[in-house]
């Protein structure tokens, strides 16, 4: 396990708050609003990756023996300077790739890491820092990657095996808004042009609404506890960290294709579950 240190922020920290990942870039898509807001309100933000991010793309500047674990760990932290992390850990695993992958059964990934053996390292992490908040992601891992999945199970253990059990939270999509958004005439026209180039309009819209699991992505806004709606500046921080990950183009570059409009719809809220509260979807920030 390595670790490195971002830029510092200058305002004094109030909580620690410690955000896990299955992979670099993560970050970007998930949780980077929260972390934003977050590192500004002066609480200091540790990004910890569980898994090394090794089957990733590779950019071409690379050619067939450049290191991409550390082209994609250079790109995290040039992401962590843009959103203001004070610290990034790294589990140590290596990436189990998407569902039904042969990678899936390499006994170095994190799909088929012990459970108390991930957690502890991640717990010894939190008992470093002495962490007030972690945040890890909902029980479908969001999407159903293997990896994810793995994060969500290692998050929970991680909060049993620390000496002090801090408050867990757990990214998600709002299913619910999911749906709606599509629904939008912008978006609606969107497609429109994307069908007229010869896209396949239902296969994006099964990509949107479905994980890499065939499961639905995310969760039903009842089961949701916080939605932190994101200021237009924190928008393009977003936007700017994601495009620290420029290597990874068939999924960040997706992404910052989007008009800034439809971006600012899809990316613009970031949804937590709150594991133990029945409380209804609250429009404000957690901490």
């Amino acid at each position: 396990m390595t670790s490195s240190a971002a830029e510092p922020t200058s305002a004094t920290p109030r909580l620690t708050i410690v955000v896990l990942h299955a992979h670099p870039d993560d970050e970007t898509s998930q949780t980077a609003g929260i972390m934003a807001l977050a590192a500004r309100d002066g609480h200091r933000v540790v990004t910890v990756f569980a898994t090394d991010g090794n089957h990733g793309q590779r950019p071409e500047e690379l050619g067939p023996d450049g290191d991409l674990v550390e082209h994609r760990r250079s790109e995290a932290r040039a992401s962590a300077r843009v959103l203001g992390t004070a610290r990034i850990d790294w589990l140590g695993y290596r990436d189990s790739g998407m569902t039904g992958w042969p990678q899936n059964d390499d006994p170095r990934c994190l799909h088929r890491a012990d459970l108390d053996e991930a957690a502890g390292r991640l717990a010894r992490i939190l008992d470093r820092e002495d962490a007030d908040v972690l945040i890890g992601y909902d029980h479908h891992g969001i999407y159903g990657h293997p990896d994810h999945i793995a994060v969500h199970r290692i998050g929970a253990r991680a909060v049993e095996l620390a000496a002090r059990r801090p408050r867990l939270l757990e990214a998600t999509q709002n299913q619910d808004a999911q749906v709606a958004m599509l629904e939008r005439p912008e978006v609606s026209e969107l497609f429109a042009q994307f069908e007229a180039a010869g896209s396949d309009v239902a296969e994006l819209r099964e990509m949107i609404l479905e994980g890499d699991d065939g499961q639905i992505v995310g969760v039903p806004e009842a089961d949701i506890a916080w939605a932190i709606e994101l200021p237009d500046d924190v928008i393009a921080l977003k936007r700017e960290a994601m495009a620290c990950h420029a290597s990874q183009t068939s999924d960040i570059g997706l992404m910052l294709a989007l008009p800034e409009n439809i971006y600012a719809l899809a990316f613009g809220t970031e949804y937590l579950v709150e594991p133990g509260s029945d409380q209804p979807m609250r429009r404000a920030r957690p901490f």
